[in-house]
């Protein structure tokens, strides 16, 4: 028999449980579409975020690499024998020659026989390098020895003249060869730091043009103080001047570390400086865009133009 009763409280628990998988829903929905805007802001946020960094390392990355392609194509050049002076390539032709003169593959051995690091340097600081300098031979020329390259080492003269027609002795050698060493890390060293100065320079100067310029602007938009214009300019400006010299100071420490690979250190800064200057044309064409919608300088500019076009037009009409 049907009950009428039952069916009433059937229909109403339905519409209970509908009512509450309606709401669940709705509030599953809710969430979800919630959390799906939160990621997207968030995401949005940081894309925002990793494109403001890009573009204020870029005076860092710019730096960096200008000073790394004009160092590492300056020891490229200065490590080859062809590249000397002739008076200097004639040096070492007769370093160490009783007779004759070496021919120009030999004489470039014996040039190879000085650090790369130190050749980096160039001439100048060759001739200061052969100054006390002798071409020692490791078997005397007295009793046998060539003049090759494989048979010599550069030493201080005072220690090869007192030693006269003997070989040398392989802690001589030695000797010799870790002054050679010490020199090349002593002149790597002081290439790397002049280096790094430039780099952290050309950084700090890029990076001060442009955050004075955003800051300005920050400023005359009422978002910062003028406390905080110079806070924000004196950070950003230690941050690219650190951060350029780091760069240049990893960059340079390969090429003197591994000074035949520098001409490929150069070739491979470049791309790296081209990357840092469209980052740096982004980052102004956008200070230029804050500044016409805050001075209409578009708008003033039109102004000036039609202004020199009407006396124009009255000159002509005269």
């Amino acid at each position: 028999m049907f009950d009428k009763q039952m069916f009433k409280i059937n229909i109403k628990e339905i519409e209970s449980v509908a009512s509450t998988f309606q709401e669940t829903a709705s509030g599953v929905v809710s969430a979800t579409q919630s959390a799906v805007s939160e990621a997207f802001s968030t995401t949005q946020e940081a894309a925002s975020n990793v494109i403001i960094e890009a573009q204020q390392a870029s005076s860092s990355v710019v730096g960096a690499a200008t000073i790394a392609v004009q160092e590492s194509f300056k020891v490229a050049y200065n490590i080859k024998f062809e590249n000397l002076p002739q008076n200097l390539q004639l040096k070492f032709a007769r370093a160490g020659v009783r007779e004759g003169i070496r021919n120009f593959q030999e004489a470039a051995k014996v040039y190879e026989t000085i650090p790369a690091q130190i050749r980096a340097q160039g001439h100048e600081a060759i001739r200061e390098f052969c100054n006390d300098k002798d071409w020692s031979h490791i078997k005397a020329h007295v009793n046998g020895g060539g003049a090759e390259a494989s048979n010599g080492v550069f030493e201080n003269f005072r220690i090869n003249r007192a030693r006269g027609g003997v070989d040398m002795t392989p802690e001589e050698l030695a000797a010799a060869r870790k002054v050679l060493g010490d020199a090349a890390f002593k002149t790597s060293v002081q290439q790397v730091a002049g280096a790094v100065i430039q780099g952290a320079l050309v950084a700090a100067v890029i990076e001060l043009v442009f955050s004075l310029l955003e800051n300005s602007l920050s400023l005359a938009e009422g978002k910062i103080t003028q406390d905080e214009l110079i806070r924000e300019v004196a950070i950003a400006t230690a941050k690219a001047g650190v951060a350029g010299g780091v760069i240049t100071g990893i960059l340079m420490s390969i090429c003197m570390i591994f000074p035949p690979i520098a001409a490929l250190l150069g070739y491979a800064a470049i791309p790296l400086a081209i990357v840092g200057i469209g980052f740096m044309s982004v980052r102004a064409w956008e200070i230029v865009s804050r500044a016409d919608k805050l001075f209409g300088i578009t708008k003033e500019l039109e102004k000036f133009t039609q202004n020199i076009e009407q006396k124009d037009l009255i000159f002509d009409a005269m």
